[in-house]
């Protein structure tokens, strides 16, 4: 059995990870956690550094008796995992990174709105909660149950929160750490993803030395849920190969 904590993204919550949690808990302790100012946390303040993410992280560890675990982060959470990975090595048995980047550099127009709805509904989640649409997220060729799922799902999080998320990723950038990171590594990416691009995963795989690289096809932003199955076997195979020394350790 392996410790799995889940991170989920910008202007997201646990929610996103809903179905890995149940799958996964079957057979293994997961921690999908709401980091502040996302899901149940919505009255906290959001953080607008992705050291402050991973240090909470390490603090919900603490609080739940996990000493060590694979820390899955999607999209803004592969970032806070990377800095935990970083800064607090011996946390972390390994590191799933999925749909995410060394670098997250936010579109001027997405800041400038998210910043606009921070202005006017501070620790609210706003009535329009998706600054990016779900269809420019999720592939075309995606049934309307799955796109309804992920609509349902995302943007559980703070305006406050959500422009502080934007503000921590624009600021983000590790490109020339990643050979730092000597845990064990999944990337995972989507064949269209057109948050974080195919060419983002490539770039992790090749600078994390022995990372394993999958691109699912087809999938945009949300590998996890658009290729559930393929996505659940690929992490269930690494969790397995993590598994022995989660017991020795």
């Amino acid at each position: 059995m392996a410790d799995l904590v889940l991170i989920h993204g910008a202007g997201d919550s646990a929610a996103v990870w809903e179905r890995q949690g149940e799958y996964f808990s079957k057979q293994h302790r997961v921690l999908a956690i709401d980091l502040p100012g996302h899901g149940a946390r919505t009255s906290e303040a959001g953080m607008d550094r992705h050291e402050k993410n991973a240090a909470e992280v390490c603090r919900i560890m603490d609080q739940q008796g996990v000493s060590r675990a694979v820390i899955a982060g999607h999209s803004m959470g592969g970032a806070v995992a990377m800095i935990l990975a970083l800064d607090h090595p011996e946390r972390v048995q390994g590191l799933v990174l999925v749909a995410t980047g060394a670098r997250m550099k936010m579109r001027p127009e997405f800041l400038e709105q998210a910043r606009q709805t921070a202005e006017a509904h501070g620790n609210q989640i706003p009535s329009a909660t998706h600054i990016i649409a779900v269809e420019q997220m999720v592939h075309p060729s995606m049934p309307p149950a799955v796109i309804q799922w992920v609509r349902e799902r995302t943007g559980q999080a703070s305006a406050q929160a959500t422009y502080a998320d934007f503000l921590a990723n624009n600021n983000f950038d590790v490109m020339a750490r990643l050979p730092e990171l000597r845990t064990p590594a999944l990337v995972v990416g989507g064949s269209e993803d057109r948050m974080a691009p195919q060419k983002f995963a490539e770039f992790l795989a090749k600078g994390i030395a022995g990372a394993r690289l999958e691109i699912l096809t087809p999938s945009g932003h949300y590998p996890m849920v658009e290729q559930e199955e393929g996505f659940n076997r690929l992490l269930e195979e690494f969790l397995s190969a993590a598994a022995p020394a989660s017991a020795g350790a």
